[in-house]
């Protein structure tokens, strides 16, 4: 199968509902790193609680939980749990200098987006968006509300479909057409 060439526009601002594919900023960005200390909680009956403690990164964000799973059923215009999956979106200049993304892979990801563990982003400076991937390998869950005010924009009907072929792809190996795919987007 020959890849397809990446979506010509990604960006816009659709419904007030959140969506499989928004963009958000100040996430908080639960990377796995070591811990700078460990508190452990005396307790008499148990031999304790254990906390570890360390850096916590906020960063930009893209929302992965699917948005028929996020949303109420009934038409209740709300939302179903308060649980959200995203990735965080890592600026290419970032991943050059980190040693992880070279100038021809990064032509793999502007043309074509071919890069399995990758969703190429184009910047948008109007939006605030520099030119990211989205590390689709490296989910975080949290709660509606860290979230709930930091939405930048929503992804395009051409850009959800990109992002649902995409993470079919990571999850599954299997390289579909964006044509098969149809989010929903009200």
């Amino acid at each position: 199968m020959s890849f397809e060439r990446r979506p010509g526009t990604y960006y816009e601002d659709r419904v007030p509902l959140f969506s499989q594919g928004d963009v958000f900023e100040d996430v908080p960005l639960a990377y796995p790193s070591p811990a700078d200390e460990l508190l452990v909680e005396e307790d008499e009956e148990s031999e304790g609680r254990r906390f570890l403690s360390g850096p916590l990164e906020v960063g930009p964000a893209m929302l992965t939980t699917p948005t028929c799973s996020m949303r109420a059923q009934g038409g209740g215009g709300d939302y179903a749990h308060p649980v959200r999956t995203l990735v965080p979106l890592r600026s290419v200049a970032e991943l050059e200098e980190l040693g992880i993304l070279d100038q021809s892979r990064l032509r793999l990801a502007e043309k074509r987006d071919s890069l399995i563990n990758y969703m190429y982003l184009p910047g948008s400076p109007e939006l605030g968006i520099v030119e990211s991937l989205a590390l689709l390998y490296m989910p975080v869950t949290v709660h509606h509300e860290m979230i709930e005010a930091n939405r930048v924009t929503q992804l395009t009907a051409e850009a959800a479909a990109q992002l649902q072929k995409k993470l079919t792809w990571f999850a599954s190996s299997v390289l579909l057409n964006r044509d098969d795919f149809d989010p929903p987007l009200d």
